[in-house]
């Protein structure tokens, strides 16, 4: 547990562990930790139940991931995919299998929920202090220390649900309950900071779902209240840093009075909620009593609720006419802005062109899919917008594209299989409680990642699938952390082959993580040390024989260096790799006529306009090789780079 716990941990602090050469290592960690554990008799081999149809249909889900590799149209991609869902498999075998109690689970989760409310404080801390502020920031949202706005929100909104439970329950520590309500307060403000779209619609279907699943409602609810509640009084403040940096107007400044805000809510909600514990711990209420006010409590709720939506939707004018527009927006990608707040610009994004170009390749490709982690080329030749994400922002788009009809139907069946797990009848009071807020925590993942690329952050997919094994480990266990299950002979037996499945699943980790390696090393040292970076390439390129990123890199580097022969073998070698890539393409056309050979290059950028028709700078380059004028590649390289910043300032 304290593994994965500073595993998961380093993740959410260091870029959510989305590069490679973060989460390959973690991934090898987690990898044979479950071999370790496996020899143990409190890891469970229980056969007849819901976790073992989970594990089952996720482990065939990850087969066929790896087997998708054999028809990618990217390969290397492809092979990452693969690798990747193979460690969500892992996490979730370790938590779901590991008999825990509610006590340890509860102890996890809630270090790990005041432990990534400090790292966003510290984020926020650092970045005041050392004089960098913007640089926590994208298009004035916060945006570290994952480094994408939507995922932020995510980081901290995942942990919130089970840190406000505990802290609403007499079994907690009176100081660990305030010190739960305070750290809850934090992850909902630095949420706000980030200002995600998606967060404001996947936050209050997250939260019936979080009234509905947990036991004591009337608890949970009023402790989720009041935290929201004192909360409040600093919205403006967390709304002023974005509009402060809109006007560009004193950012710092804004940020720090947020800050303080964050601070005082903080310290005041320590004290109460503490206070309150001690006295709630000595107040001492009926069964049939305490049922009563939980049922008035939510009774009250819903009909709070129900008011405040018929006023709201009373008070629309022309809602049929909002709607439409609401609807063109979102289909055309319109944006429906406002300076003040990111929240208000609605509408404004590519999505249903991301999906629906990730409709038409499922219906091209029904049963199959074209390959895990496969969308970038198949969106660019199909794109009505100018974006180029490498991902359709959506799990569920994601699986049907990628994994085709037979990997959504394995993907319902652990989805399925992994929620009844969850369901245990004579569960005490606190446990289904435990296991509900575990449950949401999910569910946020779930929701929110629904219109995100979630899956490729491995600080909150990881997190995500850790809460819904521990709900499981939770369920199943009878109370006692060390309860021994299955005889050890079978275990002994089963623990050579699994070991043997591990080193193979570690050589397909090593390989791609060295050469990721390599390629980074060489990237960083090619100005001072070309040779060098350029035998690093080499070797990443024989480590990784499906990736062409060490070509790329390769033929980048000879690019700046201004030498085009090479420049002109790297792409070319990076296209016998990935011979769908356009930018590849187009760099061989360039190479091809600064080194004299003007017809190669009228053949190569004509390719590179069919692979990304859209494309504005191929037919610039055309019209420039037609008239027999001079490229300027460093020209070319400034808006590359202007339009990848664009395109991150721009993110919703």
């Amino acid at each position: 547990m304290l593994v994965m716990l500073a595993l998961l941990l380093f993740w959410a602090g260091d870029q959510g562990g989305f590069p490679p050469t973060i989460w390959y290592p973690g991934a090898l960690i987690a990898l044979w930790l479950l071999v370790v554990l496996f020899a143990d008799v409190r890891f469970s081999l229980e056969r007849r139940e819901w976790r073992t149809g989970a594990l089952l249909f996720f482990a065939l889900f990850t087969v066929w991931s790896f087997l998708s590799i054999a028809w990618a149209g990217v390969k290397g991609d492809a092979w990452d995919g693969a690798n990747q869902t193979l460690l969500y498999l892992t996490v979730y075998v370790i938590f779901s299998r590991w008999s825990t109690n509610a006590r340890i689970a509860g102890l996890f989760v809630a270090l790990y929920a005041v432990v990534v409310a400090a790292i966003g404080f510290f984020t926020i801390e650092n970045a005041l202090h050392g004089g960098h502020v913007s640089s926590i920031f994208l298009s004035w949202r916060l945006a570290s220390p994952i480094g994408y706005q939507n995922g932020e929100a995510a980081l901290f909104l995942i942990p919130l649900w089970p840190a406000l439970y505990l802290a609403s329950r007499r079994e907690v520590p009176p100081l660990a309950r305030g010190l739960l309500a305070a750290s809850a307060s934090l992850l909902v403000q630095m949420a706000v900071l980030a200002q995600s779209r998606g967060s404001m619609y996947a936050f209050p279907i997250v939260f019936l779902i979080f009234v509905v699943l947990v036991s004591g409602r009337g608890r949970a609810l009023v402790t989720a209240l009041v935290v929201l509640a004192a909360s409040l009084p600093n919205l403006g403040r967390l709304l002023d840093v974005f509009r402060a940096g809109e006007h560009d107007s004193g950012v710092a400044t804004a940020l720090a009075q947020a800050r303080n805000g964050m601070i005082v809510i903080f310290v005041l909600l320590l004290g109460l909620v503490t206070l309150a514990a001690i006295l709630d711990r000595r107040l001492s209420l009926s069964e049939k009593t305490a049922h009563r006010l939980d049922l008035g409590v939510v009774s009250g709720f819903v009909v709070i609720l129900v008011l405040t939506v018929a006023v709201a939707v009373g008070s629309i004018d022309k809602p049929v006419h909002r709607a439409q527009n609401a609807w063109h927006n979102f289909a055309t990608g319109a944006a429906g802005g406002s300076d003040s707040s990111h929240f208000t610009s609605l509408y404004g994004t590519h999505r249903y062109d991301f999906w629906r170009v990730s409709m038409d390749e499922f219906r091209a490709h029904p049963v199959a899919g074209v390959g895990t982690n496969n969308f970038a080329t198949e969106y660019i030749q199909a794109r009505r917008s100018n974006e180029e994400p490498d991902d359709p922002h959506s799990i569920e788009m994601r699986v049907l594209m990628q994994t085709g009809a037979i990997g959504a139907l394995l993907f319902v069946g652990f989805l399925v299989s992994g929620l009844l797990a969850t369901r245990r009848r004579r569960l005490d009071s606190f446990r289904r409680g435990l296991i509900g807020s575990l449950v949401v925590g999910f569910s946020y993942w779930l929701v929110h990642g629904s219109v995100e690329w979630f899956w490729k952050v491995p600080a909150l997919t990881a997190a995500a699938l850790a809460f819904l094994g521990l709900a499981a480990a939770v369920a199943a266990g009878d109370g006692s952390a060390e309860a021994p299950t299955g005889p050890r002979a079978s275990r002994m037996m089963l623990i050579v082959p699994l070991a043997l499945a591990a080193l193979v699943a570690s050589a397909s980790y090593l390989a791609p993580w060295f050469s990721a390696s390599y390629v980074d090393s060489a990237s960083r040292s090619w100005r001072s040390h070309p040779a060098q970076a350029y035998q690093m390439l080499d070797r990443a390129r024989r480590l990784n024989p499906l990736s062409d990123s060490p070509d790329l890199t390769a033929g980048t580097i000879a690019g700046r260096r201004h030498d085009y022969v090479h420049m002109k073998a790297a792409y070319t070698r990076a296209l016998k790799r990935n011979p769908h890539d356009w930018y590849a393409q187009f760099e061989l056309g360039i190479a091809e006529y600064l080194t004299g050979n003007r017809r190669a290059a009228f053949v190569d950028l004509e390719r590179a306009k069919a692979l990304n028709p859209r494309e504005s700078l191929i037919r610039f380059v055309l019209h420039r090789v037609h008239a027999r004028e001079k490229i300027d590649t460093a020209a070319l390289d400034r808006v590359f780079l202007e339009r990848a910043l664009g395109f991150a300032l721009g993110s919703s």
